[in-house]
């Protein structure tokens, strides 16, 4: 199948891919709204129920950038076929649980599958679409993200209302199944990599258990101190695996992803500039939630609206940037975005008990409009930067470091949200220490920003 073909039917293999990524976000922004049911369902503690969350979360760290390079051997073919099935596979296990460790055991087996799809959505895209409209393309993969993320909290608020929880994980089996059908109807004559290179397991395995200890310390790190047993021999795992890895990775003969890739400029500064962003909006928006619901004392009904507004507005802006920064270039774009990001932000740092809804809305919207306008391009500018033959390699390593900012993000905030807090007096009152301690993080938070835009500054604007 020539490349001619491909990119002419581009929009058919977008398609499977957008179904993929629409699914993933939908499943993981739909059981947000079912946790509180599930916890009394299967009769568990929220602390028991969040392992709902953080086992898939600890899943896709470990395996996005393993599937990324295991990608350039087998094939996107492959990769999508093995990510349907066992996404399917998953979702039927958690609908069918009866307890909270089937259903914690059928959120891995639903996260494998869906770390193929998250690792190798953007590399696909980038391959079947010619390179004049490699931002569009991107955009319309980001656009499908901001749609799950939108259409999972009011679904499943209308579908607790009707059915009991399971039916939220019987929603995948359908549309699944349709891009499983699809997968195989296009994909089939999809050509397979060409790699004589025997991939070694040494250094995936390496890498799987550092990413993995080192996100379980992080997500330790809101409960226990710093200096917890727990947390220091995470993070000591976590040290010896990377050394192993970075041992192996700097002998060609062994390596799965080449340390070269970090010394071209274009590439390092896109993926730095990424895990600041992440780190930094989320950081942010685990506590705005608090916030509204807690010093505002609005219903969670009106929340959840709030929230809507970023996934809206990302929606709308990401294909337009992905289209803009293929006529006009990076710099300006994601530079842009960081800086609109950043006004956000800062007009966050005024949240107080009698701030209006309008001033609110408005800031969530400023806040949404900078990711979605710097999110399509960068990436663009990370893909562009790489060799053809590395392409899902790389689009493993974006969304790994997209999956660790937002990881490392929550644990830090919430840590520091912590620590802030117990360091007022008793005779300040429980809001007016809320909304001080809130303050202090998103400083942070804006300050992570601002080193994101001067890396974009320094980034060229064309790759041609």
């Amino acid at each position: 199948m020539s490349i001619e073909f491909i990119q002419a039917n581009r929009y058919k293999f977008f398609t499977i891919g957008a179904i993929g990524t629409f699914m993933g976000t939908l499943d993981a922004s739909i059981l947000n709204v079912a946790l509180p049911t599930i916890a009394d369902d299967l009769n568990c503690t929220v602390n028991v129920v969040a392992w709902v969350v953080l086992a898939y979360s600890l899943t896709l760290v470990s395996l996005l950038m393993v599937f990324g390079a295991w990608t350039e051997r087998k094939g996107y073919a492959f990769a999508y076929k093995f990510g349907y099935v066992l996404f399917i596979v998953g979702s039927l296990i958690c609908a069918l649980s009866g307890t909270i460790a089937m259903l914690v055991f059928g959120r891995v087996v639903q996260a494998t599958g869906s770390a193929m799809f998250q690792a190798i959505g953007t590399g696909m895209v980038a391959t079947v679409f010619p390179r004049r409209e490699r931002g569009k393309g991107i955009g319309l993969m980001v656009m499908m993200v901001s749609a799950g993320l939108m259409a999972g909290p009011p679904l499943g608020g209308f579908m607790l209302e009707i059915w009991p929880w399971p039916s939220i994980f019987y929603l995948n089996l359908p549309i699944g199944l349709v891009g499983l059908i699809l997968c195989f109807r296009y994909f089939k004559n999809f050509p397979v990599p060409k790699s004589t290179k025997r991939m070694r397991t040494g250094g995936v395995l390496a890498l799987s258990v550092g990413l993995l200890t080192a996100m379980v310390g992080l997500s330790l790190l809101s409960d226990h101190p710093l200096t917890d047993y727990r947390i220091v021999g995470s993070w000591t795992v976590s040290a010896l695996a990377f050394l192993v890895f970075f041992v192996l990775e700097s002998k060609p003969q062994r390596a799965i992803i080449g340390l070269d890739l970090f010394r071209n400029r274009q590439f390092s500064t896109s993926i730095a500039a990424m895990l600041l962003l992440f780190v930094a909006i989320s950081g942010v928006l685990i506590l705005v939630p608090f916030f509204l619901q807690n010093v505002k004392n609005l219903p969670p009904r009106t929340v959840g609206l709030f929230l809507t507004l970023l996934p809206v507005t990302m929606f709308v802006c990401a294909p337009l940037s992905g289209r803009l920064s293929d006529k006009i270039g990076y710099r300006l774009l994601t530079t842009t975005g960081m800086l609109t990001l950043s006004i956000g932000l800062w007009l966050l740092l005024g949240l107080e008990a009698d701030s209006s809804n309008s001033y609110i809305a408005g800031s969530l919207v400023l806040v949404g409009i900078g990711s979605g306008i710097f999110n399509t391009p960068n990436s663009s500018a990370a893909m562009g930067s790489a060799k053809d033959t590395k392409r899902a390699v790389v689009s493993g390593i974006i969304s790994t470091t997209r999956v660790i900012g937002m990881g490392l993000g929550v644990a830090l905030s919430t840590a520091l949200f912590s620590y802030f807090q117990a360091q007022h007096s008793v005779d300040v009152t429980e809001s007016a220490a809320f909304v001080s301690s809130y303050h202090k993080v998103t400083y942070i938070s804006l300050a992570l920003v601002i080193c994101g835009t001067l890396l974009c500054l320094v980034r060229k604007n064309r790759l041609d």
